[in-house]
């Protein structure tokens, strides 16, 4: 079993136990690994809820994914596919870490805000879609994704290309890795190499 199969594994309990929930509307598998990457580096999951009453037993269900792998996020969406958060990774929520300070994290508990992460529709819904269970006659996901006009997703594995640094002009490889995360947040590709970023950032302290 590659590392794709085992964190569809994951995907299916979760999805199995979480479909029982009063508040589940739709549970899908987005990115890489609805996409079929045999090497994906997490797995991420949207569950569309009426209500955010039973978000604890949705962590719960969430946690148990470690067991196969640690590397998992899941989205929370409301009816009309606003998102609402991610759900918190530890067991007890607030805890005692500074990403706790951030406001309107734990509020409910158990519900994550990332500071870093800005929510662009059309990106996210380039991911590739794989509806795991709805609630609807047909998955508001997919709909959404055709009403936006988007026909093809974004392909997997990403490959690594090669990017010309407008500050040195030195070619440095933006990698397959480096490309998802950076699209997971919205941003755009880098432009500069490691270096110049540093030097930039080393520059802007020493100025400050």
């Amino acid at each position: 079993m590659n590392k794709n199969e085992n964190l569809r594994v994951a995907a299916e309990e979760f999805a199995e136990k979480a479909q029982k929930l009063l508040s589940a509307l739709e549970i899908a598998i987005v990115g890489s690994v609805a996409g079929d990457d045999p090497h994906p580096n997490d797995l991420d999951l949207v569950i569309i809820v009426r209500n955010l009453d039973e978000i604890a037993i949705i962590a719960k269900y969430a946690r148990q994914m470690s067991k196969h792998y640690h590397g998992w996020e899941v989205f929370l969406f409301d009816e009309g596919l606003m998102p609402l958060g991610r759900v918190c990774h530890r067991r007890e929520c607030p805890g005692q870490s500074i990403d706790c300070s951030v406001p309107g994290c734990g509020q409910p508990p158990y519900l994550r805000v990332d500071p870093e992460f800005e929510y662009d529709e059309k990106m996210f819904f380039k991911s590739p879609i794989d509806v795991l269970w709805t609630s609807f006659s047909m998955s508001r996901l997919l709909a959404r994704k055709d009403e936006l006009g988007i026909v093809e997703s974004r392909r997997y594995p990403v490959l690594d290309i090669e990017i010309e640094c407008i500050l040195c002009g030195k070619t440095f490889v933006f990698t397959g890795s480096e490309q998802k995360w950076y699209q997971k947040r919205g941003l755009s590709r880098p432009k500069r190499c490691h270096d110049c970023r540093e030097r930039t950032c080393m520059e802007g302290l020493s100025n400050g």
